[in-house]
């Protein structure tokens, strides 16, 4: 079964295209890598079906609706992508920010539950940065910030994770 679908994307900035035609099918259940050379847009393709950033033609298809009809909730749990240098508030902690995973899950203006911290403790552990949970991010190194994203990123149950 497709998972994501996109046919004859475009996006780029301003009056500057830098994705044209784009046309991708995504099955569930199988790992599938976007390769190409530098600056080639695939970031920009990435933002562009996870709607960061607006595409100008085409069409992206979630499980069979359009994305630009998929609730930005409901897309927050299925879709994700982590750029090259993540980037957080400053002054956060490890275990603050891999927190901030679990919003699309709560309700209303809800805290978090004994389940969630659960879970947190598991990303992070699973990630292997259970070390750094009281730890700012901004006093990590590269590597050791992108497995923390990666911890976020777990925490929100996402089908599709670029």
């Amino acid at each position: 079964m497709t998972r994501l679908f996109t046919n004859n994307i475009q996006v780029g900035y301003g009056e500057q295209p830098i994705v044209k035609g784009i046309s991708v099918s995504i099955p569930d259940q199988q790992i599938t890598t976007i390769i190409g050379p530098n600056g080639c847009g695939k970031s920009t393709f990435l933002k562009a079906i996870t709607r960061i950033i607006a595409h100008q033609g085409g069409n992206a298809i979630l499980d069979g609706k359009p994305i630009a009809q998929v609730p930005t909730k409901t897309l927050a749990k299925k879709m994700a992508i982590l750029p090259q240098t993540p980037e957080s508030a400053s002054g956060l902690t490890v275990g603050e920010l891999v927190s901030y995973g679990r919003f699309p899950h709560q309700k209303g203006f809800g805290r978090l539950t004994k389940r969630d911290y659960k879970v947190i403790d598991w990303a992070l552990e699973v990630t292997g940065t259970s070390e750094f949970k009281y730890r700012s991010v901004d006093a990590l190194s590269g590597g050791q910030r992108q497995r923390v994203w990666i911890a976020w990123h777990l925490l929100r149950k996402r089908k599709l994770f670029s």
